[in-house]
């Protein structure tokens, strides 16, 4: 019996050896294939040899334009004439300039889209020029997309035809770059592409595209996540800060973070949740904090460098009442977060109550919270953003700030912001609430997704909204350093631009936004931003559900992504 297995295994590793290696042709012979060339002294492009056979191919263009012989678009000889020995099934190309233009890969370099450098935001961008064709590879955090076209040479240009539209490239003398600048869709465009002469095309697989829902807890149970922060670095990583439970089936709020990872497939990993701010007992944000919004800057507290600035909400009540806004620091975006306890809350909201004789309708009023930051010198100076709930008005509150220095913060302008122009999905008179907002340099703009009043109350989920409205602000031409002008001086009129609903995501609510920027909080394009908006099902999907109150459909957010174009 031993034998028996002993020769069944051998027999098994046999099969698995020979697996590894191209089976034979039934008659024993390979075929070489030879594209722009013959097998020499044969004068033939396809033959069928013996395994080990010495062949040699020589090419049948010009000898000046030639580049090399290529296997599987990868060079294995430079010489005019490559032998090599026979032990698969082979096709050899000899690839020449195209009026002397190099014939391969040519990648980005950089590009500039209407004064704004992208160059950055793309994980892989590639011309594949061969042939008379083109193919044009672009990767960024929405996804890839893959163009074909066809090409023609005039002088130094090289048009590039795709379906109807054309691009034409000036070549650089030596061939070796390719120089567009023009318009694309109205908007001036000025890229280079630089010619890589060995380049192999990328491999890498992700696990979700940017449309689908990013990560989430186990369905089956009682863990919600809303509300995030996202901040593309260099291209290739997004950073989500969001709010999140610690414990299934308990509604305390704490922030969590995933790291996504961009493939050159256009797709993401994200990492495991961390939960990296929590409440701090007897404090003034001792039962609740959520509602992140991280920047980049350069800050300093107590003698330490920090990269990283949040803002967040934070409460000591249980009943959504009297919320206020804090700030934390970190070196990494994964923490440690560092409060600043000397500022915080740094939009204080008992102060407010206080101020108002601490009548009884100041107290029961939801306060101050859903914070967004944008920076103002990619440095120390800060926009803050913050809903003010009041018994006043509904309402944000821009502040500008120079908070270089924790220890010693200086506001240096505040106002609430115009609701002029504001309008919900539907075209009702709104006011801008629980948003999130972006700076356009390169238009002087400030954008805005904001949820929308009133809440629908179908399926007995009366608590979030269904759609949020994007708008956009034109700032002033000479202001004095960006978003200035947005708390001094006349008030602005707001423009509605697009709107996230059931008819765009397929779900019922659609709420908590935010909107995919840099570091600085400022856009990636001036043609599109991302948005990356919270999802619910409703309470009546689930009947039975194993959680009561607002379990039911608070287990079913979850983020997903989504892109809009920007006005031009």
């Amino acid at each position: 019996m031993k034998k028996f297995c002993f020769i069944f295994l051998t027999l098994i590793l046999m099969l698995i050896t020979v697996g590894c290696v191209q089976t034979p042709p039934a008659d024993g012979l390979y075929t070489v294939k030879v594209i722009n060339g013959v097998i020499k002294d044969e004068n033939v492009s396809t033959k069928k040899v013996e395994l080990n056979t010495l062949v040699t191919v020589i090419h049948n263009g010009d000898a000046e334009s030639f580049i090399g012989w290529y296997v599987q678009n990868s060079l294995v000889s430079e010489d005019a004439e490559y032998s090599f020995e026979v032990t698969k099934n082979i096709t050899v190309e000899a690839r020449f300039n195209e009026n002397g233009l190099k014939t391969g890969y040519y990648l980005l370099k950089n590009k500039i889209e209407n004064g704004l450098d992208i160059t950055n935001s793309y994980v892989f961008n590639a011309l594949l020029i061969e042939n008379g064709k083109a193919t044009w590879y672009e990767v960024d955090y929405t996804g890839a997309t893959e163009q074909n076209g066809i090409t023609s040479i005039t002088a130094d240009v090289l048009d590039i035809t795709i379906g109807l539209k054309k691009y034409s490239f000036k070549i650089s003398e030596d061939y070796s770059t390719l120089t567009f600048e023009n318009k694309i869709n109205r908007i001036p465009v000025k890229m280079e592409y630089e010619y890589q002469k060995d380049f192999t095309m990328p491999e890498e697989q992700g696990q979700v595209n940017f449309t689908d829902e990013l990560f989430g807890d186990n369905i089956e149970e009682n863990f919600y996540n809303y509300c995030p922060s996202i901040m593309i670095e260099n291209g290739t990583t997004m950073h989500v800060w969001y709010c999140s439970n610690k414990d299934s089936g308990k509604v305390t709020d704490y922030i969590a973070y995933r790291k996504g990872t961009l493939s050159t497939d256009g797709k993401w990993t994200f990492s495991e949740k961390e939960l990296v701010l929590q409440p701090t007992p007897n404090t003034w944000d001792k039962v609740h904090v959520c509602d992140p919004s991280v920047i980049k800057g350069e800050f300093k507290y107590n003698g330490e460098d920090y990269n990283y600035l949040m803002a967040y909400l934070g409460c000591r009540t249980t009943n959504v009442t009297a919320n206020e806004v804090g700030v934390a620091v970190s070196k990494n975006p994964n923490g440690p977060w560092v409060k600043i306890e000397n500022l915080n809350p740094i939009a204080d909201y008992y102060k407010a109550i206080e101020q108002h004789g601490n009548a009884d309708n100041w107290k029961n009023a939801w306060g101050y919270g859903q914070p967004s930051l944008v920076s103002i010198d990619k440095a120390g100076k800060i926009m803050l953003f913050y809903t003010a709930g009041t018994p006043n008005a509904t309402e944000t509150i821009a502040e500008e700030w120079d908070l270089s220095d924790l220890n010693n913060p200086v506001m240096l302008s505040q106002a609430p912001l115009s609701n002029v122009g504001v309008t919900s999905a539907s075209g009702q008179v709104d006011c801008i609430n629980n948003a999130d907002f972006a700076y356009d340099p390169a238009t002087k703009r400030i954008i805005c997704v904001k949820e929308d009043f009133p809440y629908p109350t179908d399926g007995n989920t009366n608590w979030i909204t269904g759609s949020n409205t994007l708008l956009y602000v034109d700032l002033d031409e000479d202001e004095a350093s960006p978003m200035h002008s947005i708390v001094e001086g006349p008030k602005k009129t707001w423009i509605k631009f697009s709107a996230i609903t059931e008819a765009l995501t397929g779900y019922k609510r659609n709420h908590n936004c935010g909107l995919v920027t840099d570091e600085y909080g400022w856009v990636l394009s001036s043609t599109s931003i991302g948005v990356v908006y919270t999802s619910s099902m409703l309470k009546t999907d689930f009947p039975d559900w194993n959680g009561s109150g607002q379990w039911p459909a608070l287990h079913t957010y979850r983020l997903h992504g989504i892109v809009l174009d920007l006005p031009r």
